[in-house]
């Protein structure tokens, strides 16, 4: 069985969409987003069609009058693939398919083919391979109707074609059950790596794929995280140090990329790798000034809504803006004073890393302890988990004022206990 049969052998694709409350801005600009996903995969895009419909056909999710219009500019264009920019049942997939006599796919399958193709990582793959799977399950049905077809069926109680449905079945539910554990292991790995960062300060990029969010984090950390101009080129979360004398430490994420009408597929495949991002103590939304970004801001804060980090801090950072008019850049300042705008290849890095720093700076708490001679060794715990403003060795002990966010503080006091005693005043 192969599961990505479909990408194997198809060049020029013809993109259709159904355009039911949504204004034509918001179908031109998906069809426009869809054809960029379907060129990343190496194909054409040979036309597009947009229906006008009050609601989705049950079966065809089209009209059935506008189906022969499609099957005519189908042999007209020479496409060997339709794509949707939707998510079709499984019951509207195979039943377009008979009528077209071509592929049909679905906004959902092209994204898990991109994402598929730019894993890198051991979880990432298994993410994947995760999503694909729960994807095709309930769609094995019209994969192999044409063995019942060659054995027509006569005298034979139970076709090739059904014996084969449910051989795919059990070995995908089989599957299923045996990545779900992989990726459990690898999510308590994680978990191992986050209690020795605890006492870090975390910042995780987000923001629509192709924003620059790559190119910010090298700007940052000083780092070679990949930089591609398209779509989802990372996948997988990478974290490097951000600050090295800043103290708690600072580090930062990057994470993969979001997009409008995102498969909920790959967000709870991905649910782990997004765990980064709700972990953190700092969001930087990193938005293409450039593009339609109100509709990127909106879309990202949906997907942060969905996998409940919509409660974390955001910092907007306006990326790209050598890319835009002046006195349109001057309008977009004005409408969003607390953001930071940059272009991350040569311009506002300084005023953002001092942003971050002022963020944190503003939410930390002072405190003073004595710690005993006989506990000294603890020293360097506390400078992991605070700043030292000052530090004064006195017979009685050693006065040390600390710096550092409330919850850093308070595993301070608990993990010094009773070697440490706090100062009042």
């Amino acid at each position: 069985m192969d599961e990505n049969r479909l990408f194997d052998h198809w060049g020029n694709a013809l993109l259709l969409s159904l355009q039911l409350e949504q204004t034509s801005h918001e179908i031109t600009q998906s069809l426009e987003e869809l054809a960029s996903l379907v060129e990343s995969l190496g194909a054409r895009v040979a036309d597009r069609i947009i229906q006008n419909r009050p609601q989705i056909h049950p079966a065809y999710y089209f009209g059935t009058g506008k189906l022969s219009q499609i099957k005519e500019l189908i042999l007209q264009k020479d496409a060997d693939a339709v794509i949707v920019d939707a998510s079709l049942s499984p019951k509207q997939t195979r039943n377009l398919e008979q009528k077209f006599n071509r592929p049909v796919l679905d906004r959902t399958q092209v994204i898990l083919e991109i994402f598929a193709r730019n894993a890198q990582t051991r979880e990432s793959k298994l993410q994947i391979e995760l999503a694909q799977a729960e994807f095709l399950l309930p769609r094995l049905a019209g994969l192999w109707k044409h063995l019942d077809r060659e054995r027509g069926g006569i005298g034979v109680s139970r076709g090739g074609g059904e014996k084969q449905i449910e051989n795919d079945r059990q070995y995908l539910r089989r599957r299923i059950s045996r990545l779900r554990e992989e990726i459990k292991r690898i999510e308590r790995e994680r978990d191992t790596q986050k209690k020795r960062r605890v006492q870090c300060l975390n910042v995780s990029l987000v923001g629509y794929t192709n924003a620059g969010k790559s190119t910010v984090m090298n700007r940052l950390t000083d780092s070679h995280v990949l930089v591609e101009n398209r779509l989802f080129a990372t996948l997988d979360s990478t974290t490097r140090l951000m600050e090295e004398d800043f103290r708690p430490k600072i580090l930062l994420s990057d994470t993969v990329g979001f997009i409008k009408n995102l498969p909920h597929e790959l967000v709870a495949a991905f649910r782990s790798t997004l765990g980064t991002i709700g972990d953190a103590d700092l969001l930087l939304q990193v938005i293409d000034s450039s593009s339609d970004f109100e509709d990127h801001i909106d879309t990202t804060n949906q997907v942060l809504k969905q996998i409940e980090a919509d409660c974390i801090p955001v910092i907007k950072v306006f990326n790209k803006i050598d890319r835009v008019p002046f006195a349109q850049l001057q309008i977009m300042r004005k409408l969003n004073t607390d953001a930071v705008f940059i272009s991350a290849l040569n311009e506002g890095i300084q005023e953002l890393r001092a942003s971050i720093g002022s963020f944190f700076e503003r939410r930390m708490e002072t405190m003073t302890i004595r710690l005993d001679y006989q506990h000294s060794q603890n020293i360097s715990d506390i400078y992991q988990y605070s700043r030292v403003d000052s530090i004064d060795y006195q017979e009685e002990g050693i006065l040390m004022t600390l710096t550092s966010l409330p919850g850093n503080l308070s595993r301070l006091r608990h993990h010094l206990t009773p070697s440490v005693q706090e100062v009042m005043g």
